[in-house]
């Protein structure tokens, strides 16, 4: 992934004084370079409706390393090449699911850590076993 480059605007902003129009100029032209090469740039929110997630979790997404954050004129950009190719994977949300000897070692060990009171209750997993509560027929 590039590195998010400083630019004239977070430089100002740091100083404290307003860029050139100089500066501002090879800005945009650095911006523009960017948009040919990345097909495009979206801004977060329309990043958001296009992954059909939240601005938080786009924000998460660039923090992690999974989209590639510009920065031009005090705003920030996303990749529209990169945004699409992660659409088109159709990353599914959540944890992968577990394999069968996974599952199993998993039990065990949650078995293991059981205390001797949710044992007398019919132990970890399932509904408690109350003898003297009738079934319905």
């Amino acid at each position: 992934m590039v590195a998010t480059p400083i630019t004239a605007a977070i430089a100002a902003r740091i100083t404290d004084k307003k860029p050139s129009k100089a500066e501002q100029r090879r800005e945009i032209a650095a911006m523009s370079e960017v948009m040919v090469r990345e097909k495009g740039l979206l801004n977060v929110p329309q990043t958001a409706i296009l992954l059909d997630v939240s601005r938080e979790r786009v924000y998460e997404l660039m923090e992690l390393g999974k989209l590639t954050r510009y920065e031009f004129t005090g705003r920030t950009y996303l990749s529209y090449a990169e945004v699409y190719e992660r659409r088109e994977a159709d990353i599914k949300a959540g944890r992968p699911r577990r394999g069968i000897l996974e599952t199993m070692v998993v039990g065990l060990k949650a078995a293991a850590k059981s205390d001797k009171a949710q044992l007398k209750q019919s132990g970890f997993a399932g509904p408690v076993h109350n003898p003297k509560r009738k079934r319905k027929n």
